[in-house]
C-alpha cells in the first residue's frame, strides 16, 4: 500500500486496527489436563533474566519461578499460599511454589523468565523443571511462524506443603496474593532511588 493510500483510507493519520478472526487455544483442557495455563511477564524481569537475574535488588523481589491459581480452584484442592506444586503438561512438568491470587478460575499462570543459565550445569536438578515453555504447545502460527509459547492445557500435583513459605511471586504486581499475611515484596534499599528537583534542594 502506497502512502498516499493508507492516507486516503484515514485522513487523520491514526493507526487503522483491524479485529482478527478468534481462534480457539490449540490445545484445549480435558479430564486429565484440567487447567488451561498461560505464561507471561512478571515487572521485575526481561526474558529469561540474563541481564535482570544479575541485579540483586532485581532478583531479591522475584527470585523464582512460582504458580498462581485462583482462590476458588485452591481451596476445592485444599492447597495453601506456598504449597510446592508439579505443573505437568503433555510436554514435561515445572516444580513451582503457589501463588493463590486474583486469577480467574480455570486457569493457571507460570511466567517465562525462569531457565536455566544460572543453574549448575545449566540444567534442572532433579528431573522437575523451571522453565515455563518446556510445557507451552509447540506450534507455530501460520502466518508468522513465530512459536505459540504463551498457553497450553495443564494438571497439577501437590509435592509438598508450605511450611510456611510463601510463593515469590511480587506483591505489589497482578500476581497480588489473597492473603494480607503474605510479605511485601522488597528489592532491598539499593534499588531505592531518591530525587530532589532544584526547587527543593
Amino acid at each position: 500500500m502506497e502512502p498516499t493510500e493508507y492516507r486516503a483510507l484515514n485522513p487523520d493519520g491514526k493507526a487503522i486496527v483491524k479485529a482478527a478472526e478468534y481462534l480457539p487455544p490449540h490445545e484445549t483442557v480435558s479430564a486429565d489436563y484440567p487447567y488451561q495455563l498461560i505464561t507471561g511477564r512478571t515487572l521485575f524481569h526481561f526474558h529469561t533474566r540474563t541481564k535482570t537475574g544479575r541485579v540483586p535488588q532485581l532478583q531479591q523481589a522475584a527470585p523464582e519461578v512460582w504458580v498462581e491459581m485462583s482462590g476458588a480452584d485452591a481451596e476445592r484442592h485444599g492447597w495453601h499460599e506456598g504449597d510446592v506444586l508439579a505443573v505437568c503438561t503433555p510436554r514435561g512438568r515445572v516444580r513451582a511454589r503457589l501463588r493463590v491470587g486474583g486469577i480467574r478460575p480455570g486457569v493457571v499462570f507460570l511466567p517465562f523468565h525462569y531457565g536455566y543459565w544460572d543453574t549448575e550445569g545449566h540444567a534442572p536438578a532433579d528431573g522437575l523443571g523451571r522453565a515455563a515453555n518446556e510445557l507451552t504447545v509447540t506450534d507455530r502460527d501460520p502466518a508468522s511462524k513465530q512459536p505459540l509459547f504463551k498457553s497450553g492445557a495443564a494438571r497439577l500435583e501437590r509435592i509438598a506443603l508450605a511450611d510456611g513459605v510463601p510463593a515469590a511471586a511480587p506483591t505489589n504486581t497482578a500476581s497480588a496474593p489473597s492473603s494480607p499475611a503474605v510479605p511485601d515484596t522488597v528489592g532491598g534499599p539499593a534499588g531505592t532511588a531518591h530525587e530532589t528537583t532544584e526547587a527543593q534542594a
